[in-house]
């Protein structure tokens, strides 16, 4: 449903990508200057998120119509400054304060004249002690300076380490502060898993109206998805456990459960177009997750930044120091161990974020069922190889298997979003048992 109201918007995307080729660089900067000036409108208008997202939005894009018109060598540093003075609009001085202490120290760290496992050992020091003060009240420093610090470092950090490796001598300063001052991290704590060589070979690799108006057309489609959630959330908030008296009305609360993660999926689109107007020319991070056909292609369809930092940093590594004991055997235990980590790291977020640690009984369900869903589907689709190509599966039978794996993913994603296991059976057995 959610996917298929926004599908209108992504369908136009590569016409809209190519829309005004012949027109001037005058024209074309101006046409995208009037698109964002409505997006801004609409902003307003609708109080899209927080009164902050104004001050971003704004921010972004009236940088945009300074960046657009500077020579290459000038967009990296001007965005980095823009991020910089954009910060103490959106965070408390003492907050960017840190952050930039923070950032200036890893920097420092990873430039030093020392092998990469010194280095990591060093920044990852670093790093667990941070963590482990993530419950310390830093007098007179506010309450806010934890869970930025984690949003920005938490995760992609753990990136930076592993393409260290690859920099003899450490990286440009202003690739650096570039990937970890990103100006919407400061507003979205939830951010998507920007890799740091994505980051790098997508800059500037079109020309910058071309990148700038797919930019656009991600923030066009994330709107969108906002506007639909907070309709959605309406739905939900009306719908109490109490009020669920019949099956329809127990489908209805699930469907609506799992639609609430249109707040995701619409908050990382504008991310990620915003980066889009500097010239960082990112993939999508969502692609039409609720027409997924089976649970390893909602896996490939949702949060693929997640997906694809977890294949670089475990599978990957994983599945080569495995595969001479047998490629099945190899890509099993990667896999399994893709999930395992995936349920770690998504508590690591929740205590950086709230502070509390996440033991929960359905979170651990969630991630155990999904994982060993996928492993099944794995040596299925492998033993279909070895007994030859398989048969490109009828359309109604595509169409099946959406309609099925989206309904199990809603009634794990209830799963998922219930306190308890108590809480969830109670769920789904009112309706019945009064």
């Amino acid at each position: 449903m959610t996917e298929l109201s926004t599908s209108a918007a992504s369908g136009v995307l590569p016409r809209m990508a190519t829309w005004g080729q012949t027109w001037t660089p005058a024209l074309r900067f101006s046409a995208i200057a009037a698109q964002l000036s409505l997006l801004l409108v609409v902003f307003w208008l609708f109080r899209l998120e927080e009164p902050a997202f104004l001050v971003l939005s704004a921010t972004m894009f009236g940088g945009f119509l300074i960046s657009y018109w500077l020579p290459l060598a000038k967009k990296e540093p001007f965005f980095v400054a823009l991020c910089i003075g954009g910060a103490f609009l959106l965070a408390e001085p003492l907050v960017v304060a840190g952050v930039l202490a923070v950032l200036f120290t890893i920097y420092a760290l990873s430039r030093l004249k020392a092998s990469y496992a010194v280095r990591v050992v060093l920044i990852g020091t670093l790093l667990v002690g941070l963590t482990m003060s993530r419950q310390v009240a830093l007098p007179g420093m506010p309450l806010a300076f934890w869970p930025t610090i984690g949003a920005i470092f938490m995760f992609r950090l753990m990136i930076f380490l592993y393409d260290l490796r690859n920099m003899k001598e450490g990286p440009p300063f202003m690739a650096f502060a570039a990937y970890f001052l990103m100006l919407p991290n400061f507003y979205f704590l939830f951010f998507p898993v920007v890799d740091y060589q994505t980051m790098r070979t997508g800059f500037a690799r079109r020309p910058v109206s071309d990148i700038a108006q797919s930019g656009v057309n991600w923030i066009v489609r994330g709107t969108l998805q906002l506007l639909l959630y907070r309709v959605i959330a309406g739905m939900k908030a009306e719908l109490t456990p109490s009020a669920i008296e019949s099956l329809p009305m127990l489908v209805k609360v699930m469907l609506l459960t799992y639609l609430l993660y249109l707040h995701v999926s619409g908050t990382f689109h504008i991310i990620v177009g915003m980066l889009h107007l500097f010239g960082y020319d990112l993939p999508e991070t969502h692609r039409r997750y609720l027409l997924a056909s089976s649970v390893t292609d909602f896996w490939r369809r949702i949060n693929i930044y997640w997906k694809d930092f977890m294949m670089k940093v475990v599978y990957l590594p994983v599945f080569f120091r495995l595969r001479k004991t047998g490629l099945v055997r190899a890509q099993v235990i990667g896999t399994a161990c893709v999930f395992v980590v995936t349920w770690a790291l998504h508590g690591y977020q929740y205590y950086w974020l709230t502070g509390r640690m996440l033991l929960s009984v359905t979170d651990i369900a969630f991630w155990a069922i999904l994982g060993t869903w996928v492993v099944v589907n794995l040596l299925r689709e492998t033993r279909e190889r070895e007994h030859g190509v398989p048969k490109a599966p009828s359309p109604a039978k595509v169409a099946l298997k959406t309609v099925a794996t989206f309904l199990v993913i809603t009634v794990l994603w209830s799963l998922w979003s219930s306190p308890t296991v108590g809480a969830f059976v109670d769920l789904v057995t009112y309706w019945k048992a009064g």
